[in-house]
């Protein structure tokens, strides 16, 4: 099994990966990504742009995973850390 680590301020945290069930979507998966973690980091993730695949670029440099569907979306810290990745 691999397993994903990334560093942030320093420190190494593991990849973490949100699988969608039901009625989920990327959006509310999102929304409750944002709405539980514990440290207030705000994270992003736009649909269409962040589709990523095992094994590339995008996949590879994402804090967060999430999967709809059997499809990955790479899910970032946004860049003014309010929600925000414009």
């Amino acid at each position: 099994m691999n397993s994903y680590y990334y560093y942030l301020n320093e420190e190494i945290y593991m990849l973490s990966f949100y699988l969608c069930r039901g009625d989920d979507t990327v959006e509310s998966m999102l929304e409750r990504i944002n709405k539980e973690d514990t440290d207030g980091i705000r994270y992003v993730c736009d649909p269409e742009k962040d589709r990523c695949y095992v094994g590339d670029e995008k996949f590879a440099s994402a804090v967060k995973i999430i999967n709809y569907k059997n499809t990955y979306y790479a899910v970032s810290i946004a860049d003014d850390n309010t929600g925000s990745n414009a």
